[in-house]
């Protein structure tokens, strides 16, 4: 041990890491292999190699489905990290409740520093997956001993609080830790180092501590052991950012290589932890309050489109056609390029009187607020029959054989083309070979990509008298979720009209049944609208603060508005409340954390336009969006706020002068939860002392790494110089 430990002992420092930012690894799997591997972060152990050839499997894979060169080692190799993504993904997400783990499935966090120093160790992956490898690297240069007076406590972040006590015994571990590190140092209280949501644990630990040991002896404890508290970054109030990766989802940088879309929403549904960083929205009770709501849902009403299980017959769709659609969709025009489709349904095989045997599907559609706002957008609808392919279909020709009242004009003429024109007749007939070939291989291209045609339509529908009898029943019943289907009864003819039989009988339309089911918008639309924010397209969207339980419900996450009830709500030890805004039991807070960056300070939500909600080969309920973000929102009239995308983030504002008379938060946590820490001066059990320290431009992860917050740690915090 070092003279500097001898004569005067280091305070002992306790790391607790944020969201993502302890190492998890496998000790109990389905698959073998897997026991013992870290499976947070370690792309290259976990058989991921997309990342480091640049996407080239990806191309590849593109290539081939386009029917171009593809290399088939490459295409094996595709083949295998995917089977092994959906493993590494089967792992790491939790089940429906978001705090179970999957059958026969163990993840645990890797213990001490070595779980959050790196995510992903390595010469080549270090650099860009520090968490606090640099900052215990610069301690132990000081003399920082690990296991000494330096430790972590890692846990599993995707957890909520209640059950990393319950299964994990963190907390009370925790306090194991601090009391080891206390009496290792001569008896020298510890500090509290925690980053992101790791400051929402150590908030929890301190208040967990006074409801294990009584109020009394618990503070008795803390005064001993705790030395201060250091919130690096912390969200105290939330984080509208984590509302989006549950909502709409929210890619991680560095992983966004090998993880679609889909695949980063179904990781973050999963997760427990979430609603511990979502924005608290008791702005009543909070000192200090956002500038803007943090979610903004534009006011729209619905429509439940149900298409019934019924029987089409097909006869009049396809008897005068060289061959028969493989399967056939129905597709409801309610605009020009909106478009409800269901499932392609195959044919009967029965040729001579073919059918088309559809399942019942249901959607729900977004439409303006009011039933007369919708059917002035919508007054009519069509229904078309479509099948795979493009330009019209092949019909068969009409030989001498056919009869009909022209038999004996067509069979004059045929004897005349092969009796005067031999020659020309041969010709004839190879270019029409040739265009059958032809226009054989357009419909095969036409319906690989997806294209389709129409080979029956209906009328105009006026769907006016339904929708008006089925808002009725809504508001008679009082509910979102009450009303009753209104039916629709409609012709669908075949595109072909052309006559068949001897008299040319025209083909016979077929009957077609909808049903429809207005609602209403919520009754969160009570409130005054947020006029602030505007809509690009039309000037008849207004836009209402949502809470996160709305938009929640509004999304069907039944789930995590469960979770929230049970986990957080009901958690006497509050983490949403006495564990997030209030004042800490402990007298010294040193908080640091970066501004001045754009921050996400609010999201713009709208109901997808059309959203499947039965019928087959549904997508699972965990990547399904009813809730996306509006692209079409824009700002009116709010200096140093931006939007993209439907995300608004707060800049800094500067004076003419060059001072900053606006300041924003450090890329993930807004500035006003950032700094909510300065309302607790001199409030709480202990009337808390709280130093600020503000880094001008650290982002909120890079901190960990910042020179300047090295120094404040050191100089203000340790005493180390």
């Amino acid at each position: 041990m070092s003279e500097l430990t001898e004569n005067k002992p280091l305070t002992p420092v306790l790391i607790i890491p944020g969201v993502m930012s302890s190492g998890l690894t496998c000790t109990t799997s389905t698959h073998k292999s897997w026991v013992g591997k870290r499976i947070w972060l370690n792309a290259a152990q976990m058989g991921f190699q997309s990342l480091s050839i640049g996407g080239a499997l990806r191309a590849n894979e593109q290539a081939r489905a386009s029917q171009q060169d593809a290399s088939d080692a490459l295409h094996q190799q595709y083949i295998q990290e995917m089977e092994c993504k959906s493993r590494w993904l089967q792992h790491l997400c939790l089940q429906n409740d978001m705090k179970s783990e999957k059958d026969g499935i163990e993840v645990r966090p890797i213990s001490g520093c070595a779980g959050v120093d790196y995510l992903s160790p390595g010469v080549l992956t270090g650099s860009y997956s520090y968490v606090f490898g640099p900052l215990l690297k610069l301690l132990k240069s000081k003399g920082y001993e690990e296991g000494i007076n330096l430790d972590a406590a890692p846990y599993d972040w995707r957890l909520p609080p209640t059950i990393l006590q319950q299964r994990d015994n963190y907390f009370t571990d925790t306090m194991e830790k601090v009391t080891r590190l206390y009496r290792q140092s001569n008896n020298t209280p510890v500090v509290i180092l925690c980053h992101s949501m790791g400051c929402k644990a150590g908030h929890y630990l301190f208040n967990f501590v006074r409801h294990q040991l009584g109020e009394q002896e618990g503070q008795k404890w803390l005064d001993t052991y705790i030395q201060s508290y250091v919130p690096v970054g912390a969200p105290h109030n939330g984080a509208p950012k984590m509302v989006r990766s549950v909502i709409h989802g929210d890619k991680i940088p560095g992983l966004d290589v090998f993880l679609d879309n889909d695949e980063f929403l179904m990781m973050s549904r999963s997760l427990g932890s979430g609603p511990w960083c979502f924005p608290l929205e008791n702005t009543s009770a909070t000192p200090l309050t956002p500038s803007m709501p943090s979610s903004l849902l534009r006011l729209e009403s619905s429509i439940i489109l149900t298409i019934p299980t019924q029987t089409i017959p097909m006869k009049s769709f396809v008897y005068r056609r060289e061959s028969m659609p493989s399967k056939v969709r129905l597709a409801i025009h309610l605009g020009e390029d909106f478009v409800v489709r269901t499932e392609f349904y195959p044919l009967s095989r029965d040729k001579k009187s073919p059918m088309l045997m559809l399942e019942e599907e249901v959607f729900c559609v977004a439409l303006p607020p009011t039933i007369e706002q919708t059917l002035n957008e919508h007054p009519i609808i069509f229904v078309h029959l479509e099948e795979l392919g493009a330009g019209k279909p092949r019909k068969k020709r009409r030989g001498v054989y056919h009869c009909d009242i022209f038999w004996p004009c067509r069979f004059v003429f045929c004897l005349m083309k092969w009796i005067l024109c031999l020659p020309c007749a041969i010709v004839l007939k190879i270019l029409r070979l040739l265009a059958r070939g032809a226009d054989r291989g357009i419909d095969l291209t036409a319906g690989a990509v997806g294209s389709s045609r129409a080979i029956g339509k209906s009328g105009k529908i006026k769907w006016a008298k339904g929708l008006l009898a089925s808002s009725k029943v809504v508001s008679n019943d009082g509910g979102e979720n009450g009303g009753m289907d209104s039916e629709l009864r409609f012709q669908i003819s075949p595109c072909d009209r052309e006559g068949q039989g001897f008299f040319f009988e025209v083909p016979s339309p077929q009957e077609c049944v909808l049903k429809v089911q207005w609602r209403p918008p919520s009754s969160l639309f009570e409130i005054k609208p947020f006029d602030r924010v505007t809509n690009k397209t039309t000037t008849i969207c207004q836009y209402y603060p949502a809470t996160t339980k709305e938009l929640l419900v509004a999304e069907g996450l039944d789930n995590a508005v469960k979770l929230l009830r049970d986990s957080y709500d009901s958690d006497p030890i509050d983490p949403r409340g006495l564990s997030s805004w209030h004042p800490p039991p402990i007298q010294r807070v040193v908080a640091i954390y970066g501004i001045n960056l754009p921050t996400e300070i609010s999201g713009v939500y709208q109901r997808k336009q059309c959203v499947k909600l039965s019928g087959n080969n549904r997508n699972d309920l965990s990547v399904r969006r009813l809730i996306v973000m509006d692209k079409s929102a824009r700002l009116n009239g709010l200096d140093g706020y931006t939007i993209e995308g439907g995300i608004i983030r707060e800049t800094k504002v500067m004076s003419k002068g060059g001072t900053t008379i606006k300041k924003s938060g450090d890329g993930t946590v807004p500035y006003w939860s950032l700094q909510h820490c300065r309302t607790w001066q001199g409030e709480g059990v202990k009337k808390c002392d709280v130093k600020v320290y503000e880094i001008e431009g650290a982002e909120h992860r890079a901190i960990l790494n910042d020179a300047k917050f090295h120094e404040i740690l050191l100089r203000e915090v340790l005493g180390v110089s």
